[in-house]
């Protein structure tokens, strides 16, 4: 006897189609996350309120370190 697996569905349902626009989305809004957290925590910063502005900052720096992790990975694979 064969296992007959389900054939796969080209269209998705609501939940699915939901979900794959939020992580798109999400995943385009994050060079603009970036910029607007390592302003806030510049801003954070000079009006001196210490954790935040840390947290902020180095958080956009992470968005810049994903970016920059994404483009090279796509560069080396292309090679």
């Amino acid at each position: 006897m064969k296992l007959r697996l389900p054939k796969r569905h080209s269209v998705a349902n609501g939940a699915d189609a939901f979900l794959v626009h939020l992580c798109h989305s999400l995943d385009s809004s994050i060079p603009h996350l970036r910029t607007f957290f390592i302003l806030t925590g510049l801003a954070a910063a000079a009006a001196r309120t210490g954790t935040i502005s840390d947290f902020l900052f180095v958080t956009g720096l992470l968005f810049q370190l994903a970016i920059w992790f994404q483009q090279w990975w796509i560069r080396q694979r292309t090679r």
